[in-house]
């Protein structure tokens, strides 16, 4: 058995960006709603957590940059996600807010009953936000638990020997953190900043690829409202020709409301996306020369972490590239269908229609647009700093 939430039969309603509305509700963060005392404490709680577990990471990290660098890129590895997931947590709440609801509205003026074609589409992009959201809040989990299943093996393992009050991450705390009985304390509070940053990550991930995807379904229900009304027909009637322009004006309108939500979204999400993309290429070279360099179990939780960073940075790509695909087949769609039958009036919007669908939708983010031959650039940028850093080392 597998969650409700993972099935293609939950209702759609409640699959609309449920895993950033999930994620972040573990935050206290609430979409669509105001914000209790109880919300809003708790939101604190988790952003100062997160905060102060930033500053002991960088400590350690700084304190044996000289004398054990191996340890310094052991602490600064998750250090890089979690100063990402800090200025990610910063980020417009009401803005995201409106944009949700935004989408939403759009998505529920498409006419999807009884077109069998619509309902699929529908249901698969959003099967497929939820899984793949999933999958990275999953892994993240999965990597939080690989540090600390990590620290306990070695208290166990050194038992015998003069305790160490080591965190799961390599923080450093103040020195009462690091003895009892203030230690317990301090190591679950290590533990949750770890939660925190894929709390924060598959929320602001899952947000992204969300809206992508949508995104796409609406491109692709356009392509088949242009392909319903430009179907052939011989002689057309000024009726009909009146009913298709009528038709094709609607289709633009809502053309030019996914090219405002992305406009907003890319402004919402620009600077967050920049900062998500050069911090995972530092992640996950760091996670590679750290596998170099360790040995045994050390290797399985920075093989889980390259993984989930890398899986996320996927994500990103692949709806930038689908909604950017759906965006080009729709101006396809257009001239492939029958303009030609159609009167003077008619054939002048679908070439505009065509005109405008040239230049593809995408998201603007500083110096790129996420998709996957980004993706491949990101793998190839990783792959110098490691052999960059292997010949230094």
């Amino acid at each position: 058995m597998y969650p409700r939430f993972l099935d293609r039969n939950y209702p759609l309603a409640k699959h609309l960006f449920f895993v950033t509305r999930y994620s972040f509700g573990l935050l206290g963060l609430r979409f669509g709603g105001k914000q209790s005392w109880f919300h809003l404490t708790w939101l604190v709680f988790n952003f100062v957590n997160l905060a102060h577990c930033c500053q002991a990471e960088f400590v350690f990290g700084w304190r044996h940059l000289r004398t054990s660098p191996v340890d310094a890129m052991d602490a600064f590895c998750p250090l890089a996600c979690s100063l990402t997931t800090l200025f990610k947590l910063g980020s417009r709440r009401q803005a995201v807010s409106e944009l949700m609801e935004r989408i939403r509205l759009l998505i529920k003026e498409q006419e999807i009953r009884g077109d069998s074609r619509k309902d699929a589409a529908q249901r698969s992009y959003y099967v497929m936000v939820t899984r793949c959201g999933m999958l990275v809040f999953t892994l993240g989990s999965i990597t939080t638990g690989a540090f600390v299943l990590r620290s306990l093996w070695e208290m166990w393992v050194r038992r015998r020997e003069e305790f160490k009050y080591d965190m799961p991450f390599r923080m450093l705390f103040p020195e009462f953190a690091h003895r009892m009985p203030w230690f317990p304390i301090f190591y679950l509070y290590s533990i949750w900043s770890g939660q925190v940053t894929v709390y924060a990550f598959a929320g602001t991930d899952g947000f992204f690829f969300g809206v992508t995807l949508y995104m796409a379904f609406l491109l692709q229900a356009l392509r088949y409202d242009v392909q319903d009304a430009l179907k052939a027909v011989q002689d057309p009637s000024a009726r009909e020709s009146n009913i298709c322009c009528q038709r094709l004006a609607d289709i633009v309108d809502r053309h030019n409301e996914i090219e405002k939500i992305v406009e907003v979204f890319s402004g919402i999400m620009a600077t967050p996306t920049f900062v998500h993309f050069v911090s995972a290429s530092l992640v996950i070279a760091t996670s590679v020369i750290d596998i170099l360099l360790y040995s045994g179990y050390n290797i399985i939780r920075y093989v889980l972490y390259t993984f989930a960073v890398s899986s996320a940075i996927f994500l990103y790509c692949y709806g930038g590239t689908e909604m950017s695909t759906e965006s080009l087949s729709f101006g396809e769609a257009a001239y492939t269908s029958a303009w030609y039958q159609w009167d003077r009036e008619t054939r002048r919007r679908v070439f505009l229609i065509i005109l405008r669908a040239q230049r593809p939708i995408t998201v603007n983010v500083p110096f790129f647009a996420p998709s996957l031959p980004v993706f491949t650039s990101v793998i190839k940028f990783t792959g110098s700093i490691v052999a960059l850093a292997k010949t230094i080392l």
